[in-house]
């Protein structure tokens, strides 16, 4: 896939002349002719490099930069001033505000491509060496559907955002996940698009176009808003596809799974680095979590790599305690999450998950807790 270059400058035959260039070189170009709209096609669609004009009407080159860089994934954009201001200290305030190069002009076309060719080629340099980072991978599944497996994904991928973490959280429910609609945001793009593409097709690049920006550490991998026909739901090639490109792109990738072993769910928990099996507080679901984790054992998945956690959604005096719990199931459960009827009734009624309401309730303090040994 080419690659995606922005051309910012105010002088339309530079633009053209330039565009014209990139474009037999084989790259992908973007022109846009002052700042403010520079910025909205960024937004719209992540460039690999930017060659940016300083003096344009609206908005100079160096504030273009700084809100560049300000975007979520801006720090991975390849940022290339050119200007006809050739001081040493219009140099600096363009490096200060965030470029990768200076370029003054007049610059001959030779030289602007051979410049882009060699910034190219040193960031795919740095991203193969960064291939070798991968994030940690969480994966969530409920014992039974409705034991508020999303709510706790959810919550848990808005902690590793607020730890300064990368994070994506994936939501693979074919027939359509909660994830968008307990955040509050609009899906135009989703998994059921992704599982149209063919697998050679998936790439980091291309799965950049599905994500949806929460805030600075947080994106989303929506699942459909609407039930999904067989044949565009996801293959386990899809699957491992996905898992291996976004790996790349975050420091962690919380997923959210569907209540079934399916040929799908299967290939996530045979990678992920976590599985946490949610299940409620009483009888019947414990005893659907200890058929999960006999099925899990069959397929070689057993020991630290899956934590039990069971959410109290009935409350009332009848509950189980967690030891209770444990003589139940046979084996530890990490943790015991409390009854918090009004905090989930508040966050499904506002799009305002638990972590992100205010401070001090105890079914808050558990969770932070438990992401602090999962996470």
């Amino acid at each position: 896939m080419a690659y995606r270059i922005l051309l910012v400058d105010d002088d339309p035959a530079l633009l053209r002349m330039l565009g014209l260039a990139l474009h037999r070189a084989g790259y992908e170009v973007v022109g846009a002719l002052n700042g403010p709209e520079a910025l909205e096609k960024a937004q719209q669609a992540l460039p690999d490099l930017v060659i940016l004009d300083i003096m344009m009407p609206y908005m100079d080159g160096f504030e273009v930069c700084r809100r560049l860089r300000a975007l979520p994934n801006g720090e991975r954009i390849i940022i290339v001033m050119l200007s006809v201001l050739d001081r040493v200290e219009s140099k600096l305030d363009g490096f200060s505000a965030g470029a990768d190069d200076y370029l003054v002009k007049p610059v001959t076309v030779e030289e602007m491509l051979a410049r882009v060719q060699v910034l190219l080629a040193r960031r795919g340099q740095i991203a193969e060496a960064k291939q070798r980072v991968q994030a940690r991978t969480v994966a969530w599944i409920g014992a039974k559907g409705g034991v508020g497996t999303t709510t706790l994904a959810v919550n848990m991928a808005l902690i590793g955002a607020q730890d300064d973490r990368h994070t994506i959280l994936i939501d693979l429910h074919p027939q359509g996940g909660m994830v968008a609609e307990q955040l509050g945001v609009t899906v135009h793009q989703s998994l059921g698009d992704i599982g149209q593409q063919a697998v050679e097709a998936l790439d980091s690049r291309m799965l950049r176009r599905y994500l949806i920006t929460y805030n600075n550490r947080l994106r989303i991998l929506a699942a459909p808003p609407v039930p999904q026909r067989a044949e565009n739901t996801l293959s386990p090639q899809h699957v491992r596809a996905l898992l291996d490109h976004l790996a790349t792109r975050a420091d962690l990738l919380v997923v959210d799974l569907p209540a079934r072993l399916c040929p799908m769910t299967q290939t996530v928990l045979e990678r992920t680095d976590r599985i946490v099996l949610v299940t409620e507080a009483d009888k019947l679901a414990i005893g659907a979590a200890g058929r999960w984790l006999q099925m899990l054992a069959a397929h070689g998945i057993t020991g630290d790599v899956v934590e039990v956690v069971a959410v109290n959604r009935i409350g009332g005096a009848t509950s189980h305690n967690k030891t209770e719990l444990e003589q139940m199931l046979g084996t530890s459960i990490r943790a015991l999450i409390s009854y918090a009827a009004d905090a989930c009734l508040f966050a499904l009624k506002t799009s305002t998950p638990i972590v992100q309401q205010q401070r001090g309730a105890l079914v808050e303090q558990q969770i932070r807790e438990l992401a602090q040994q999962l996470l």
